[in-house]
């Protein structure tokens, strides 16, 4: 049975449940790698001078072609990058996806603490090799205390939430800061960022790597 929308919009489709389904399904995804020495290169584009904001992150995140429709490592996961140099701080934020942490390198800590303020008692101390979870909608900011850089794997799930267009974040951290995360309403998941930031912004760096 052939079905028909007359009175509807020509965006909008009747379909059996079967059908949808289908569409929802996500490409089988190639086995993939990305090379070691390929991120390490990529964060070294990023300097004490070089980076997003004075108190922000910089990084690289890893993205596999396959997915249809978003963006990441895997349907819904994204896994990113970051150098943090010595003496420096990532000012307090919060979003409402979870933050899974892997410390590649160096020594610091993770205040977890929802008035922000870095206090003892929400301090988690992380040395390599070790992993921390921040999770969803809790305040927290890293501080590294080696004198050597820090080099983080952060696991995320906010292509998930983005895909719904349900991310919230408060990057920096205050109720102002407050931003949906839907496209065509703001331009990034930083509230420091403007429209003119992202298009004139002398550190803002293109990343992008070709298969060999």
């Amino acid at each position: 049975m052939k079905w028909t929308n007359e009175n509807g919009y020509d965006w909008c489709e009747v379909l059996d449940i079967d059908s949808m389904v289908g569409r929802l399904l996500q490409p089988d995804l190639r086995p993939g790698k990305w090379a070691g020495e390929d991120i390490r290169k990529a964060m070294g584009y990023f300097t004490k001078d070089n980076r997003r904001h004075g108190d922000q992150r910089r990084g690289v995140t890893l993205v596999h072609n396959d997915l249809q429709g978003t963006a990441g490592m895997s349907p819904g996961i994204s896994v990113s990058f970051q150098p943090i140099l010595p003496g420096e701080k990532l000012a307090f934020h919060r979003h409402n996806y979870v933050a899974i942490y892997y410390w590649i390198e160096g020594e610091g800590y993770t205040c977890n603490d929802d008035e922000g303020i870095d206090r003892e008692e929400t301090r988690v101390y992380w040395k390599a090799g070790d992993v921390t979870i921040s999770p969803a909608w809790v305040n927290h900011a890293h501080v590294v205390t080696s004198e050597e850089p820090v080099i983080q794997l952060a696991i995320h799930d906010f292509p998930d939430l983005c895909f719904r267009r349900a991310m919230l974040s408060e990057d920096p951290d205050g109720h102002e800061n407050l931003r949906h995360m839907v496209k065509g309403v703001v331009p990034s998941f930083n509230n420091l960022d403007t429209a003119e930031d992202l298009r004139q912004r002398s550190q803002k760096i293109s990343l992008t790597s070709a298969s060999k």
